[in-house]
């Protein structure tokens, strides 16, 4: 898994949004969170950087979380 993928599994940040992390799908996950942030082929720790900005700001978080659930969430 990718360096902040990882890191967000273990808190439950994937948990609450009803999404699934395997090794299938982790890149994946990680390439929709770098699109959407702005970071889109960048590496990790860019990518990183500005998600932690947008899980800040409530707005941004709420636009990245309903876009990931819409994506990825087997609910």
């Amino acid at each position: 898994m990718t360096c902040f993928i990882a890191h967000l599994e273990k808190k439950g940040y994937f948990r609450e949004l009803g999404i699934v992390v395997t090794k299938e799908n982790a890149k994946d996950i990680e390439k929709e969170i770098a699109r959407n942030v702005g970071r889109e082929g960048e590496h990790c720790p860019a990518i990183w950087r500005e998600m932690k900005a947008w899980l800040a700001d409530p707005k941004k978080k709420a636009a990245l979380e309903k876009n990931l659930r819409k994506k990825f969430s087997k609910a």
